[in-house]
């Protein structure tokens, strides 16, 4: 008897629920893999695996034991940093996906910088820091401010920004804590505007897909850590520099040897209007831009057409190349550190017709941790809007009207 196509998805959390909703729309068997037994997602699963997504070699063992009793047709993630273990499962399994060891490049920031810059690929200059002695020999030859963070972190854990009056000492022990192979990486900070730009690789050409403005306004606040507050989808950048930056992306993702799925750039236009790659991910983006943002401006259904990348599927171009449809502004919320005891100002915005969505991560009673990356923030608003001004105008007007009432602990 011949199976449904069958679904591995690598990671279990909030933000994978909807990939998971979508397989199953397809008509697809899923499977889900995460170290949390009670991990949201799994609920959407047809099986759940219990391994962790960071380890691959476990991963790989569990689904290989599972792929005994029951076909597996293709494996991928979303909004979770674990590209080798995805790749490893795949070339277990002979499944489409890159090579285990492009994907070990993805997720090491310093090997993924040497190979940009053997290829010439433009980047901001970086030092590797192998310890403390290490950091005060670069910053004889680097100039404030500067970018310290873990070469293999996630969400922001452990990036500082660095200035002349940085306590060094806390600096390094507090980049190297957040990390797991215990090496830093220097980054020369690159004034200019930020882009997170989406993309997949079609039958070995990459396509740009989304190109969404990321704001760092709140820098002053909340520094030395550096922590993103939405932003805009789609950029004002015009076509041009979005051709460059394609161009680019394609170099960079050459250089670490993957011309297949997903790949999500962080880029930096300097003032002199050129773009750098700070670093690439070898998945779809979280923070609801691949599930959410994607769809509603461009129309392009980025994670459907991931899935059916990973299952081996025929992908058309066409489908994915469109000019965005609306403008969506999104913003995150920022509440002071200490017990939360009331928030106000939900319902009231929840009745506005541009008000896109809300999310609220936090209730009464809980405790907000000192915002010192992504997953610490409190809750997201996006608004819609006609223009790139009005999205932006409105998602800021959202966030400042949601009061958190905090006891301090």
């Amino acid at each position: 008897m011949q199976h449904s196509k069958t679904l591995l998805i690598i990671g279990a959390g909030r933000e994978q629920i909807p990939a998971y909703q979508l397989a199953k729309s397809k008509g697809l068997t899923v499977i889900g893999t995460d170290m949390a037994a009670d991990a949201p997602a799994l609920a959407f699963a047809d099986h759940a695996l219990i391994a962790s997504t960071r380890d691959a070699e476990e991963s790989v063992r569990v689904v290989k034991e599972f792929a005994k009793i029951h076909p597996i047709d293709g494996v991928m993630t979303i909004a979770n940093d674990v590209p080798y273990t995805v790749a490893r499962i795949a070339a277990e399994l002979g499944l489409p996906g890159i090579p285990p060891a492009s994907a070990k490049l993805f997720a090491h920031k310093v090997k993924m910088k040497h190979a940009f810059r053997a290829k010439g690929v433009a980047t901001p200059d970086y030092w590797p820091i192998a310890d403390r002695a290490a950091l005060t020999e670069a910053l004889t030859q680097a100039e404030f401010p500067l970018i310290l963070k873990p070469s293999d972190g996630r969400g922001a854990r452990g990036v500082l920004y660095l200035e002349q009056d940085t306590d060094l000492d806390w600096a390094y022990e507090h980049a190297r804590a957040a990390g797991d192979n215990g090496l830093l990486i220097l980054e020369r900070f690159i004034q200019g505007p930020q882009l997170s730009v989406e993309g997949l690789f079609v039958d070995g050409k990459y396509i740009g897909i989304a190109y969404a403005d990321r704001n760092y306004d709140n820098l002053t606040q909340t520094k030395p850590f550096i922590i993103e507050d939405g932003g805009v989808i789609p950029s004002q950048c015009d076509a041009q520099l979005r051709t460059e930056i394609d161009a680019l992306i394609s170099r960079a993702a050459a250089a670490l040897g993957s011309d297949w799925g997903s790949v999500k750039a962080d880029i930096v236009v300097d003032l002199d209007g050129n773009p750098m790659v700070i670093e690439l991910a070898g998945r779809l983006s979280g923070n609801y831009l691949a599930t959410h943002h994607i769809p509603m401006t461009y129309d392009v259904d980025i994670v459907g057409a991931l899935i059916d990348l990973s299952l081996g599927h025929r992908v058309d171009a066409k489908d994915l190349k469109k000019n965005p449809i609306r403008y969506l502004g999104v913003r995150y919320l920022f509440p002071s550190t200490g017990r939360i005891t009331d928030i106000t100002g939900v319902e009231d915005l929840r009745s506005k017709d541009y008000v896109w969505m809300l999310d609220i991560f936090r209730q009464p009673g809980d405790i907000q941790p000192t915002i010192d990356n992504h997953g610490a923030r409190a809750g997201v608003v996006f608004c819609e809007g006609a223009s790139w001004e009005q999205a932006r105008d409105r998602a800021c007007n959202a966030a400042n009207s949601i009061h958190f009432k905090v006891e301090k602990t």
